[in-house]
């Protein structure tokens, strides 16, 4: 019984905090309700494809940082600063109520001693907003959408904010959170409610949205789950001058191609960035889960050669990219690739005849992220 009590206790503290991290980005706002739904029709910047917003995210969701003690207080917060952070390594850049640093700026005044860090609803009563950096979830999607300006919720109530995310975007038609109707989302798109707004990325074979905000812990790339929105409110909004790139590279339809010639070859890619969904296991090992993104390459080699074929791992930061050489992309119903000669995790050595051969760079159990892809002789 005990035991029975203390789960149903654990799960309520949860549940507070995942409403909290909800709430943390709401800026001067006495209103619970969703927000202002008038959509209009103004851009706020230079036109922006889905790649560009999903890479740019993801800078400031993998910058790797160090929190010193100077941080926990600022130098410049006349001691009434102090950070929800311990001191030491970080990966994402940190938490600023009302914040939009950029990440040079960001890196540049951590290593001058400002302060970061500074949970939701502050008041800047007590200490500077300038003694502080960092970003809040209005400030990353704002630089992630590569806005001039920062843009804010959609607070019905407060009319003297001019730059309020309604402004620049439309609603994505036909999406239902609840009844998990998603097929009209796209990467780059956002969630919106009266306290937060995350950024979109994919869903993942297992039906969950992975996603990317900044929240009190900073930015970060996570998985979230589609009752998680419908019961808090979200709403799905596009940014009115996202642009769709059609036939991207690295896909079955537009493989990255390379030849002979070409080695040694090297290229630097990012699986977050999610062109293709193809493959989710390989016949040579197909236990092992591939369900995530994949960059697809195309190998024109004209003479028998030994290749050795790497690819980079940044596992202390959930990436797990691996490496798979095929014969074709056939693949079987349950997206099985079924001309697998071999995968690896980081490293491959094969003696090949001439002919066309393929390597997916496929991310191991939605782990996408940075890799470079290098292949040379072997000998």
């Amino acid at each position: 019984m005990k035991s029975i009590l203390y789960s149903i206790i654990v799960l309520l503290l949860l549940h507070v905090i995942l409403i909290f991290n909800a709430l943390s980005c709401a800026e001067n706002s006495s209103t619970n309700n969703s927000g202002d739904n008038t959509f209009g029709n103004e851009v706020a910047g230079p036109p922006v494809t889905r790649s560009e917003v999903i890479q740019t995210g993801d800078k400031y969701a993998r910058l790797h940082w160090t929190m010193t003690e100077q941080n926990r207080t600022g130098v410049t917060c006349e001691g009434n600063f102090t950070s929800d952070y311990a001191v030491g390594s970080r990966i994402g850049m940190g938490y600023k109520w009302g914040g939009w640093d950029n990440i040079e700026d960001f890196t540049d005044k951590i290593e001058q001693g400002y302060g970061t860090g500074t949970g939701g609803y502050v008041s800047y009563l007590d200490y500077p907003f300038s003694c502080v950096v960092g970003i809040s979830c209005t400030g990353f999607v704002s630089r992630a959408w590569h806005l001039d300006s920062k843009y804010t919720l959609n607070y019905p109530d407060r009319p003297d904010i001019v730059r309020k995310f309604n402004r620049i975007t439309q609603p994505v038609s036909g999406v239902d959170f609840g009844n998990q109707v998603m097929e009209n989302l796209k990467k780059g798109d956002a969630f919106i409610n009266a306290g937060h707004i995350i950024l979109f990325v994919y869903e993942n074979r297992s039906g969950y949205p992975m996603i990317m905000d900044s929240s009190l812990e900073g930015v970060r790339f996570q998985q979230l789950s589609w009752n998680y929105l419908a019961n808090n409110g979200y709403e799905a909004i596009r940014y009115n001058n996202i642009q769709d790139v059609a036939n991207p590279l690295g896909t079955k339809a537009n493989p990255i191609i390379f030849q002979t010639e070409d080695l040694p070859f090297r290229h630097e890619g990012n699986t977050r960035d999610v062109v293709s969904m193809e493959f989710d296991s390989y016949a040579t090992a197909p236990e092992i889960n591939e369900q995530g993104p994949e960059n697809i390459f195309q190998l024109f080699l004209n003479r028998s050669e030994t290749l050795i074929i790497q690819v980079t791992d940044i596992k202390n930061e959930n990436i797990d990219n691996d490496i798979h050489l095929l014969n074709t992309l056939q693949a079987d119903e349950n997206n099985n690739a079924l001309d697998c000669i071999d995968r690896a995790d980081n490293i491959m050595t094969h003696t090949l005849e001439q002919g066309i051969y393929f390597i997916i760079v496929d991310s191991n159990n939605d782990q996408p992220g940075e890799y470079i892809l290098a292949v040379d002789f072997a000998f």
